[in-house]
């Protein structure tokens, strides 16, 4: 096969993969004069037998003989619905920037044809007011990843927003030493998981907040219940911690009114422990993190939702209830 002869080949699978789809039939001619546009002359025959190469070697292509109009590309690594799923997840993304989205989307919806590329972008919406602006979050989850692969320490300042709505360093620009065991996603933010120096149990730190990433020389900290070898499970942590707060691990049960199922299960899973209590009524029992995150998600429910053990939790929920009257006497 000649140098031109291999070249046609791969420039019909480009035009295919480009410019044809379901909506876009392309014929012979239609082929033919792409190829022309790239200096390449072609006949009708050849084309034909390299489009049955292309099929053969196993791209679903939909051939004249099946549809009488032409040829596309029919099937592709990302169908259309799930093209939608991954850019509508960059573009709703807090912690990937706006331009990076936008980057990013651009490279997705090349992995489809140019017409439904531009249908699905068309009608993507990118609100800049919740993207971070830290353009380093990038070099941040490189930098990180390879200190978790390492088994190495790292090193970085950690931002906060002020009253003004600007970033300044948290604890005056102090450095933070952290052992890092994993990144996971929770409620469209990007965190970091790990040991902080001066203590023995897991925090979590947002990446667009961290700043200065440095790796060091140093093996990372190992919490007593990981020493016997057991890997960190980042979903378990992010699941348990639930709303990305920290606090003492205890099994809770709480009575829900069956309309709060669906947010029950977004927010425990559905391998939560769960049972009828009545039927107007479910109950629910799930290990958790006891924290104000925790307390406030379940009071946003009001009387639709009650803890009922264990009593110090119970106590404490009532506490935040007499302290929400007295500000709202």
């Amino acid at each position: 096969m000649g140098e031109k002869t291999k070249l046609k080949l791969l420039h019909i699978l480009n035009i295919l993969k480009e410019d044809s789809d379901e909506e876009t039939i392309l014929t012979t001619s239609d082929i033919i004069d792409k190829l022309q546009d790239k200096g390449i002359i072609a006949e009708r025959r050849s084309v034909i037998r390299d489009i049955k190469t292309l099929e053969a070697f196993g791209y679903d292509i939909s051939l004249y003989e099946e549809n009488k109009q032409g040829y596309y590309l029919r099937s592709r690594e990302f169908e259309e619905e799930e093209l939608r799923i991954l850019i509508d997840t960059v573009s709703a993304s807090k912690s990937i920037t706006t331009k990076k989205s936008k980057e990013l989307i651009d490279k997705l919806k090349k992995l489809t044809s140019k017409n439904l590329g531009k249908k699905i972008v068309g009608q993507v919406y990118v609100d800049e007011k919740i993207k971070s602006k830290n353009e380093r979050i990038y070099y941040n989850v490189n930098a990180l990843s390879s200190a978790i692969e390492e088994n190495k320490k790292v090193n970085f300042k950690y931002t906060t927003y002020n009253i003004n709505k600007q970033l300044e360093y948290r604890k005056k620009g102090k450095t933070y030493k952290v052992s890092p065991y994993g990144l996971g996603w929770h409620e469209d933010n990007y965190y970091l998981i790990g040991i902080h120096e001066k203590y023995d149990n897991i925090s979590h730190y947002r990446v667009d907040r961290i700043k200065d990433v440095e790796i060091l020389d140093e093996r990372r900290k190992i919490l007593k219940e990981y020493e016997n070898g057991k890997e960190f499970n980042v979903a378990d942590y992010i699941n348990k911690t639930f709303n990305m707060f920290t606090g003492e691990k205890k099994i809770v049960k709480i009575r829900f009114e069956n309309h709060l199922i669906n947010p029950v299960i977004d927010k425990f899973g559905t391998d939560v422990f769960l049972r009828k209590d009545g039927d107007e009524n479910f109950l629910v029992c799930a290990e958790i993190l006891i924290s104000k995150g925790f307390i406030s998600w379940l009071l946003q429910f009001g009387s639709s939702a009650e803890l009922i053990e264990p009593v110090e939790v119970r106590d404490m929920i009532k506490e935040k209830v007499k302290e929400l009257k007295n500000i709202y006497k």
